[in-house]
């Protein structure tokens, strides 16, 4: 910077001024500084402006399967917003591994990033905990602990499966399996509420032989259709925990020549882009996941902006958002 002072002939302060954008300098001051700043090939010393301001712009997101187009359409939009806050992101995939959830906590915290957005594995809590005891604050995100208070973004998981479940109970199918995720998720439990309240409403009970849990990949989903297949349960349509586990659903059908959906009617859940370029299109519950992103990102900023000073953001105590649905029939 004091080269750059130098160059233009103004002081130090002044060049600080017309790199963050600061309103009072002299647009042709501001115009000769810019262009030392790209002759000199200079650059911030992000660390070193981070021990000053006590902050390193750097957000810490940690999510549960990048490869999974739910994640990474989440994260885009997390990005897309942080990048116009000026902040940067660090990610890391836990592969649904809680000893990677813990690992990735260390990482971040190592790194001195000024918060964190989690989407937690769920089979233990003690990363939220250390986390709210070190103060450091952080948004859950498309997963959310009932029992412990936390900010968090989530969809409305019961209201997606309850309309997935009844578009399937209202075209006459009174046999619905249900391959759903992990016991421990809280989408995963969410969405089978939806599904016992679609079958409440319609005067009958849902066969527990149908419901299946554990399902989070296409391997997953083509392996819990064929216990239910081989265990000759009279079924005509399944409603699966995501479009990945249906994938699988749908392939170990075609190997069984199971005609979709004339002899089998297929539902998926969260409206992954290739769902709607399938030669049968496939009915799922669209998930606004850029904009789950957007908002997790927002109110983390908040809260390292005023550092738990509730009053100053409304009074909330806690930020708990849940983001609309959409069931998508197509054809």
């Amino acid at each position: 910077m004091e080269d750059v002072a130098e160059v233009v002939g103004v002081s130090v302060n002044t060049v600080s001024r017309a790199l963050n954008d600061k309103p009072d300098i002299n647009s042709d001051t501001k115009k000769k500084i810019l262009e030392a700043v790209e002759k000199l090939n200079y650059h911030p010393n992000r660390l070193a402006r981070g021990l000053r301001r006590q902050k390193s712009g750097i957000i810490g997101v940690i999510v549960a399967d990048i490869a999974n187009p739910y994640f990474s359409t989440m994260v885009k939009g997390l990005e897309e917003e942080a990048t116009e806050r000026d902040y940067s992101i660090i990610l890391q995939d836990t592969d649904e591994k809680y000893q990677n959830e813990v690992d990735a906590i260390e990482t971040m915290m190592e790194e001195r990033v000024d918060g964190i957005i989690l989407s937690p594995v769920q089979t233990e809590a003690g990363t939220v905990e250390r986390l709210k005891e070190q103060h450091i604050p952080f948004v859950l995100v498309a997963r959310k602990f009932s029992d412990i208070p936390t900010d968090y973004v989530i969809s409305d998981e019961r209201g997606g499966a309850y309309h997935a479940t009844k578009f399937l109970l209202e075209k006459g199918h009174e046999k619905v399996a249900f391959i759903n995720g992990p016991v421990h998720n809280s989408s995963a439990l969410d969405r089978l509420k939806g599904y016992r309240r679609a079958f409440a409403e319609n005067g009958v009970e849902p066969d527990e032989d149908l419901i299946t849990h554990g399902a989070v990949s296409t391997e997953d989903g083509s392996r819990f259709f064929k216990l239910l297949y081989e265990k000759e349960t009279d079924f005509s349509a399944v409603f699966a925990f995501s479009d990945f586990v249906a994938l699988g659903v749908l392939s170990a059908a075609h190997a069984k020549d199971i005609k979709i959906p004339d002899d089998l009617e297929v539902v998926g859940y969260d409206d992954i882009e290739f769902t709607n370029c399938m030669s049968t299109p496939l009915p799922s519950v669209k998930v606004p996941k850029r904009e789950m992103g957007r908002r997790a990102l927002d109110i983390l900023l908040k809260r390292i902006e005023f550092k738990g000073k509730v009053e100053e953001y409304g009074g909330e105590e806690r930020f708990e958002v849940k983001l609309p649905t959409e069931f998508l029939e197509r054809s």
